[in-house]
């Protein structure tokens, strides 16, 4: 029996040799009928759990740019794919 493991967390993916997207985010495109060379983006902003540099302060906020599948009619939220392959609303700083 073969046994998978998943990522500990939605913003830990297995990084594809050929493309700027993750395993488990071309994946989660496939499975929506979208192209990963053509897919439309969004900046998120990601607050990490830790501060790596100072650990008595709070983490900065780190922009990422995910594979964007809607966006709401406001343009401020997108439905993004995760570096783990995970489908999850969020606010968005810019999207294309």
């Amino acid at each position: 029996m073969t046994q998978a493991i998943t990522p500990s967390s939605l913003w830990q993916g297995t990084p594809h040799p050929t493309s700027r997207w993750t395993v488990q985010q071309i994946g989660a495109l496939m499975k929506e009928g979208r192209d990963p060379v053509s897919v439309p983006t969004a900046t998120v902003l990601r607050r990490p759990r830790e501060n790596p540099d100072d650990w008595t302060m709070p983490p900065k906020a780190v922009e990422l740019v995910l594979p964007r599948l809607r966006l709401k009619h406001d343009g401020k939220r997108a439905q993004v794919i995760t570096p783990a392959g995970a489908i999850q609303w969020m606010d968005i700083v810019r999207g294309r």
